[in-house]
């Protein structure tokens, strides 16, 4: 396990940013400081085992070389290396301490060696009573943000997983880089300016009260937030706009501005210094402290202050980048006084709940041997401040834990701070309109014993802006998920989704995100079609105004519900044709680690038994098919061992068993799961699931694998017991039904006309049916940023408009219509109840001989904008409403069917075992209903990738090659430059495809 090979042409060693070398420097001068070192402490609950333990821990050392690195001087300044590391030291012993006690001294007891590492170790603590698991960690290598990755690859080494190669180094250096460039150079000037503006005027002294002398106790006190409180306290960031971390932040403000006396406070509060859509994958030191000075005036309401707080808050995070000696060297804060000042009090922040694979206070080390439980213990870190308040969220909710390391202030202190933050925020959701300074009522006498100079003037009051086109706190909270979305610090009003770079698969997940937050509908076309933050801002306006017009919610259904349209095609298709009309969704995931059987199928039980649809039988009533809900059933779980095969062999068998298991469906039954177990070359796994179209689609397989998980964790007892789901499918049929089938009239005039078949070549004799797979460069996405951003399209209508070109080109039509499937929209409410709830849309082009690419890429936008828009009428009522020409075994309309894949979420943990897709879903090719379908997706690396499969006995093989030629070529070679050239024009750069 811990032959790790390191990552392709990685160094062994990185400079330091401009923290980690103050900090090297605050080693030097006392090493045995207790800032320097990250405690993560874990309460152990079963038995360890010992010898697993201490390979897990070198294979996290292999996987993160840097925990194993020391700092070394050379001509080039101080750099961390791991060249001939030593490994991460484990050790057992028993302790007879109170377990706070034995944490303390086992974490600060022995101070790290810098120039020799390594820098972390692992230590397992045996006492009377109690055994824990510590890993300590020297703050220069590792941050808060590092805590959840590091743990989710000690529960999968402990499991025997891999890790993978070693961790890439090049984050570490960027960061390290960029921190100097901002630091000495001229790319840092705007930051300096602002930071030595804000800081300008003297800054008040705390003047919290201290012990004198501090004893060196280090104390704590935790103060749970009760979960009404805190929904409360979540409305009340909603309607003023800005998230919840700021509003409890805002809070600790107000606390200090009462206990010091002055509306002056400077607090600190870190920020996680990560760049990309997802900041809590590395491992290391990136993080900077950041100095606020929101000056609250006590005549604001809670309200204004909140939002005055908020604009101070992004405006801080503009200028985020600039390291802490830098910033502090700029405003002229240095030495032992100014410290004083900067260093009172810091407000930190840590959200386990950003990684929904790990639950910290029940992480499961699962082994052969037997499993045990570890819970993480509130951080035991000391940061470089008098005074340390962290907001702490996991998923039993939030809490706040107020450290006093050295006993400056002393446990009467830390109760009175407490317990008076807890009563700003019953204040503040009580009294919203209400004035900052009348809440001082409410707490106990001010702890500021005396002040030492006089109080600043916190000057008047910001005057208010004048009358915005839009609700700023409303594009204020969207502009938070714009930026959790895209991974950016900040947005303006006027920025465009594709301009920052957003695609086609951001865009449903940012929709999803926004509907789910502020309880609006909203869909992906509403973004297509207004893709500027502000006006984006004005629909969702329009959207909740409206909500109090809408109707309630009708009761549920208590007997047979008629089916969707969707499904009742489904079912129709099936019916007419039972041999080949096989409409099924394969899906297989690789296994890696141990997932227990008998667990497994617990856990499918239950989940068929919380969701009705997985066991809803269709029966037909006057010819229509009606859902008809089952008594709860268990599926078939098949156990196959396939080891001594090959892997060819393994792989034909799993896609052979998913066949099989579809061959046994009886959709009256209403048992439409199988799953299987099989066990391939080298004892590997592939769990494999086989679902009739009837009652799940691709949109949905991330759902089921949430609802899996949960369903698992009650089943092994490391979860809690799940209620049954409030809505259930025949639910969402039921608002389908009353909200009615849309405007058909749109597509009535969209449609006139439209051919409803393509010449696509037919074969002279069938063949068997393929698939071409488009080489595309890595780099096409890149290349296309310029054609997004002029157009403002996504990757998706870039391939729709390659393809409708190609063939516009290929059948010399200048009238075609394609096919494309979408989720029907969804209200919030029904955002998780699990069934099908496709649409297929139709996009129609038309091209002259003088139609240029330009204009074809924005009629496939207008298209594409305008059937989203009107995706409430199902496809089957349009084929009825246009009566068009039918062909034997052709569906009018679908000869081209082009589909974007999203594959985000489609990974899971069950228990120890982590499960990585296989598959996409898709059918087959000899499963496919249309003559041709184009499948796009957007890698994880943001490359894009295109297929074309076909029916070898509807289209000719030859034509389908020269169509992927020609779709290469002008992704790769010309649309990017070409955009004004006659669609008819056809390339004449012939890009390398591979077919089968």
């Amino acid at each position: 396990m811990t032959d790790i090979p390191p990552h392709p042409s990685a160094p062994d060693d990185v400079p330091l940013s401009v923290n980690q070398e103050a900090m090297w420097v605050g080693w030097r001068v006392d090493p045995a400081a207790v800032t320097h070192v990250v405690p993560v402490a874990c309460a152990v609950t079963g038995e360890l085992a010992m010898p697993r333990l201490r390979r897990a821990v070198a294979a996290l050392g292999a996987r993160h070389p840097m925990l194993r690195g020391r700092v070394v001087t050379g001509a080039t300044g101080a750099r961390l290396t791991w060249r001939d590391a030593a490994p991460i030291p484990v050790t057992e012993r028993a302790v007879t301490a109170p377990r706070q006690e034995a944490l303390l001294a086992a974490a600060h007891g022995r101070p790290f060696d810098l120039g020799h590492g390594p820098l972390a170790r692992v230590e397992v603590l045996r006492g009377p009573t109690y055994t824990v698991l510590l890993f300590v960690v020297h703050h220069i290598v590792f941050d808060g943000t590092s805590v959840v990755p590091l743990l989710l690859d000690l529960q999968r080494a402990y499991a025997g997983g891999e890790l993978g190669p070693a961790a890439d180094p090049a984050p570490m250096e960027a960061a390290a880089l960029r921190s100097r460039a901002l630091s000495d150079g001229p790319q840092g000037d705007a930051d300096r300016t602002f930071w030595r503006e804000l800081l300008a005027e003297p800054t008040a002294r705390q003047t919290l009260p201290r012990r004198r002398p501090a004893d060196g106790t280090f104390r704590s006190r935790t103060l749970g937030i009760d979960p009404e409180l805190e929904t409360l306290l979540r409305d009340l960031a909603h309607q003023a706009g800005t998230s919840y971390f700021t509003v409890m932040f805002a809070a600790h403000v107000l606390l200090l501005r009462h206990h010091t006396g002055h509306d002056d406070p400077l607090v600190a509060a870190p920020h996680h210094g990560r760049s990309g859509p997802d900041p809590t994958r590395h491992v290391g030191y990136f993080v900077n402290v950041l100095p606020y000075r929101p000056r609250p005036n006590g005549a604001q309401t809670h309200r204004e202050y909140l939002r005055h707080f908020h604009g101070h808050v992004r405006e801080v995070l503009t200028h985020h980048s600039l390291p802490l000696p830098a910033l502090l060297r700029a405003a002229s804060l240095t030495g032992p006084e100014a410290h004083e000042r900067t260093h009172e009090t810091v407000f930190q922040y840590w959200n386990t709940t950003v990684d929904d694979r790990l639950d910290v206070r029940d992480i499961a080390l699962s082994a052969p041997e037997g499993t045990c439980r570890l819970e993480v213990i509130d951080m035991l870190d000391v940061a470089d401040y008098a005074l340390t308040v962290m907001l702490r969220e996991d998923r039993t909710g939030s809490t706040m834990v107020w450290k006093d390391p050295d006993g400056r202030f002393g446990d009467e202190t830390l109760r009175r701070l407490s317990e008076d933050y807890l009563a700003v925020l019953h204040d503040m959701v009580e009294r919203p309109d209400g004035r900052v300074a009348d809440g001082a009522a409410r707490m106990s006498p001010s702890l500021s014993l005396s002040r030492t100079e006089p109080t600043p003037s916190a000057g008047p009051a910001p005057a208010p802006e004048s009358a915005p086109e839009v609700d700023t706190r409303l594009m204020t909270a969207i502009a938070d998920v714009w930026k959790e979305v895209l991974g950016l610090p900040s947005v303006a009003a006027t920025d465009s989704f594709f301009e920052l770079g957003g695609h086609s698969l951001l865009a449903t997940t940012l929709v999803d995100r926004i509907a789910r937050r502020l309880h609006v509908d909203l869909a992906p076309a509403d973004l297509f079609g207004n893709p500027r933050l502000r006006d984006l801002t004005g629909v969702v306006e329009r959207r909740a105004a409206g909500r109090s017009t809408r109707h309630t919610a009708p009761e549920h259904p208590t007997g047979p519900v008629p089916a969707s349209p969707f499904q009742q095609g489904l079912w129709l298709a099936q019916r007419m044709d039972p041999q080949h009309a096989r409409y099924h969704i394969p899906l297989s995931w690789a296994v890696n680690g141990p997932l227990d059987a008998p667990a497994l199928k617990a856990a499918l039980t239950d989940l068929v038994a919380r969701h009705e649809i997985l066991r809803s039988g269709f029966v037909e009533r006057d010819g229509v098919p009606h859902l008809e809900v089952m008594p709860p059933w268990t599926p078939d779980l098949d156990e196959v061992d396939l080891q001594d095969t090959a892997q060819a062999e393994f792989d034909h068998a799993v896609t052979e068993w998913g066949e099989r298991a579809a061959h046994t469906f009886s959709i009256a039954d209403g048992r439409l799961l199988r799953a299987a177990l099989h066990t391939g070359p080298g004892g590997r796994r592939t769990l494999s699931l086989c679902v009739h179209h009837l009652v799940l689609d691709g949109g949905s397989v991330p759902l089921l694998l949430r609802e899996l998980r949960k369903c698992h964790r009650a089943a092994t007892g490391s979860g809690p017991p799940l209620p049954t789901p409030r809505r259930q499918y025949a639910d969402l049929l039921a608002h389908w039904a009353e909200r009615g089938s849309g405007d058909a009239e749109f597509w009535r005039r969209r449609l006139d006309g439209a051919p409803s078949t393509l010449d696509l070549h037919p074969p002279q004799q069938p063949t068997p049916h393929g698939q071409f797979t488009l080489a595309l460069p890595t780099g096409v996405t890149a290349a296309l940023a310029p054609v997004r951003v002029a157009y403002q399209v996504s990757d998706f209508m870039i391939a729709v408009c390659a393809v409708a070109a190609a063939l516009h080109r290929q059948t010399g039509l200048d009238d075609l219509t394609l096919g494309f499937p979408v989720a029907s929209g969804r209200p919030p409410a029904f955002r998780d109840v699990l069934g099908p709830s496709m649409n297929t849309l139709l996009l129609r082009t038309g091209c002259t001989p003088l139609t240029t690419l330009d204009e074809l890429l924005q009629q496939v936008r207008e298209e594409i904008i305008a059937g989203m828009a009107h995706q409430d009428v199902p496809f089957e009522h349009v084929v009825r409403l246009m009566r068009p020409p039918r062909r034997p075994g052709r569906t009018p309309y679908l000869d081209v069917l082009v589909n974007s894949v999203d594959r985000s979420g489609w990974s899971i943990d069950l228990g120890a075992a982590r499960l990585t897709p296989l598959t996409t879903g898709d059918h087959a090719d000899g499963d496919s209903k249309v003559p041709l379908t184009v499948t796009t997706s957007t890698t994880d690396e943001g490359s894009l990738r295109m297929s074309l499969a076909y029916r070898g006995d509807q289209v000719d093989r030859a034509a389908i090659a020269d169509l992927a030629d020609q779709v290469t070529a002008l992704l790769s070679d010309h649309l990017p430059t070409s955009l004004q050239q006659p669609v008819h024009a056809r390339p004449t750069t012939r890009s390398e495809v591979t077919g089968r």
